[in-house]
């Protein structure tokens, strides 16, 4: 999934953008019905500037108080929500109340709120999270964030925009400057960023499979666009992966082989080390290492941790991965495990070099006599 922000960005508008693809792709009525108790969401359908979308009327179902984050985090385990989503939903209004607690100079617990304790900021978070889920979005990317300026009036007085709670939500998010004076990202709207979105990019990338979008209630205001992709449409064989370098010339023999060993054991796919010359023409060398997607993190911390290094570049790429699968095979002189792969119509079989070398112990061979046996077909 990728939204399109650069226009801004609410929580009603980004559940309006999915009302307006949801058809085939998103039944949101058992979400309409789940939230019933705290309010009526009416999508409408919309015309601004000769692009049509969907606005949303949220109508809270009665007169709603401030709450505290105590408040909210009992509404939210009320709600008959997956485990992943209730939890996604509590870190929202915990992340939101230590924002909040940052700018008023307060305690979490003491926070009141007033947009979050409003119903449609509640409908928002636990829209978004539900909707995240039910399309199986693996991946969510969005565009730099527009920055805005102007005042508003609130409990506290006037406020400068953006509002203090949505600039410590945008901590460490690529925003662009614009004329606007007035509010582009509510601080709900940077809520979502901060918890859904995993990198920012230009666009979507993948086969576009459709788009829909989502306006506020700014009449003036255009809409936050949201495009659903297949990222890995062409085969099955590829795969995303995110390749790490840095190089080192600061790490002994022992200290090297330890940190390869710990950077593997943190679920990298793959470490290699290339020996050259450094700066100052001391010995050193570059250090790649190869992650999955979903352990970027963890595999970034074991190269910190064990290098000691001060950066790492990342680079997203694409490899093709053969079919495969293990298999036992049998030959005259016992049971080795082999993986076997196929390309096209010819097949590739590979032992497993610890079964080959567990083999070749037991006949009291070298590995490389035992393969030459076993070329040989097994004879003395």
């Amino acid at each position: 999934m990728h939204l399109d922000c650069r226009a801004g960005l609410a929580g009603d508008m980004f559940l309006a953008a999915l009302a307006d693809f949801a058809g085939p792709w998103l039944d949101l009525q058992p979400l309409y019905a789940m939230l019933r108790p705290f309010a009526q969401v009416q999508p409408v359908r919309e015309v601004r500037r000769g692009v049509a979308g969907t606005r949303l009327e949220i109508l809270p179902a009665t007169d709603q108080p401030l709450r505290h984050l105590p408040e909210l985090l009992a509404i939210a385990a009320q709600l008959p929500l997956s485990g992943s989503v209730q939890a996604r939903v509590q870190q929202a209004f915990h992340r939101l109340a230590e924002a909040e607690a940052a700018v008023h100079g307060v305690a979490v617990e003491s926070i009141h709120f007033h947009e979050v304790g409003a119903v449609d900021t509640i409908v928002d978070v636990v829209a978004a999270c539900w909707a995240v889920e039910a399309l199986g979005v693996e991946r969510i990317t969005a565009s730099p964030v527009p920055w805005f300026a102007g005042t508003v009036q609130c409990a506290h007085g006037t406020m400068p925009l953006p509002a203090p709670a949505t600039v410590r939500l945008l901590h460490g998010k690529p925003v662009f400057p614009t004329d606007a004076t007035w509010e582009l990202v509510t601080p709900t709207g940077a809520l979502l960023l901060d918890i859904l979105v995993d990198e920012y990019a230009a666009g979507p990338a993948g086969v576009l499979l459709t788009q829909g979008t989502g306006y506020g209630n700014n009449p003036a205001g255009d809409g936050v666009r949201l495009f659903l992709c297949d990222s890995d449409p062409l085969s099955p064989e590829l795969q995303r992966l995110w390749v790490l370098e840095c190089t080192l010339d600061h790490l002994t023999g022992e200290e090297l082989g330890a940190a390869l060993q710990g950077i593997m054991a943190a679920g990298a796919l793959d470490v290699i080390y290339l020996p050259g010359i450094m700066k100052k023409n001391r010995p050193g060398g570059l250090l790649q290492v190869l992650c999955g997607e979903d352990l970027l993190e963890q595999v970034e911390d074991a190269v910190f941790r064990h290098t000691c290094t001060l950066g790492l570049r990342r680079t997203l790429a694409t490899r093709r991965v053969l079919p495969r699968q293990a298999m036992t095979l049998r030959t005259p002189l016992g049971e080795l495990a082999a993986k076997q792969a196929r390309r096209g119509d010819t097949c590739l079989l590979r032992p497993e070099h610890e079964a080959m070398q567990t083999l070749a112990d037991s006949l009291g061979l070298s590995v490389a006599e035992l393969r030459l046996k076993l070329v040989q077909g097994g004879g003395e």
